[in-house]
């Protein structure tokens, strides 16, 4: 046990950078933390970190080490927790990772209302819109919304994410409005770089399927942005509905081609696969899947 904590200490040090917090976190005195470290360095023969009077940075040993510690540790405190009776509150850290837009708009009030239910879970959420490698960067769950293709995830669907296609009542007013998909290809689309084919979009009416690759003047990257340049007058925006709820009740926006739907996405939890999921990573995502019953 010895050896766990000593590994669950340098894990801690590693993601926070500072031995004062790792410490407090693990219950221990900055002293007996540093003791700890060297005695692990000791026995590993190898120097895990740089440390300066400003900063704790990791030596190249110990990112090695670091990589191979964080999924085993992972896997160790799931087994742990299955072996507790399953039916007790859950507690401890979950650490969750969702895009910009769709984490700040939609997963705030699931997350206050889940930690409301479990006062003794710790949500570290962390937002961002790169693709996140879950058991690199040491996530228990990813909130997604698209096309999954990674095998080595287990995958929830939640909920469909409709997309929504607008423009701003100026835009329509000086380039007109299309009436087919195929039209959009002379329009100015706005390019979001989140979506796995940005400038690739597919349509549906009925049995029909109409493809049509766009181009436009903007490219960004963000749901939110490119509803606030549709609405600017820029071009025609495809994003998920919930992102262009508040400007289409405005006027801002008005939505585009009624009869001909965007292919819409599913809203997803991914975890890592593990036999052993802790229940707290299990019970978060039921309370995911009860929040979403509808479409976002």
């Amino acid at each position: 046990m010895d050896r766990i904590d000593a590994l669950r200490l340098f894990s801690s040090v590693a993601e926070l950078g500072s031995f004062t917090q790792a410490s407090e976190r693990e219950g221990i005195t900055p002293g007996a933390a540093s003791k700890q470290i060297t005695a692990l360095e000791t026995r590993l023969q190898a120097r895990l970190f740089e440390r300066t009077t400003r900063s704790v940075r990791l030596t190249e040993a110990g990112a090695a080490l670091l990589d191979r510690v964080r999924p085993w540790l992972s896997e160790y405190d799931a087994l742990e927790e299955g072996v507790a009776d399953a039916r007790s509150a859950p507690a401890g850290l979950l650490r969750v990772t969702a895009s910009v837009d769709f984490g700040a708009r939609q997963l705030m009030r699931p997350i206050a209302a889940f930690m409301t239910l479990w006062p003794g879970v710790e949500v570290r959420l962390s937002l961002a819109d790169r693709m996140v490698d879950l058991v690199e960067d040491g996530f228990d769950v990813g909130v997604r919304i698209g096309n999954l293709d990674d095998s080595a995830l287990i995958a929830r669907r939640l909920a469909p994410a409709c997309m929504a296609l607008v423009a701003s009542p100026a835009y329509l007013a000086a380039r007109g409005a299309p009436l087919h998909p195929s039209e959009l290809a002379a329009h100015d689309v706005i390019i979001d770089r989140n979506k796995p084919a940005p400038q690739q979009l597919k349509f549906t009416r009925g049995d029909e399927i109409f493809d049509v690759r766009v181009t436009g003047r903007l490219t960004l990257n963000g749901a939110s942005a490119a509803i606030e340049a549709a609405a600017a007058g820029v071009g025609i925006a495809c994003s998920p509905r919930y992102a262009a709820e508040a400007a289409l009740a405005a006027g801002r926006v008005v939505p585009l081609m009624p009869d001909w739907q965007p292919d819409h996405r599913n809203l997803w939890a991914v975890f890592p696969s593990s036999r052993y999921l802790t229940h707290r990573v299990r019970l978060f995502v039921d309370h995911l899947a009860e929040h979403f019953t509808d479409s976002v």
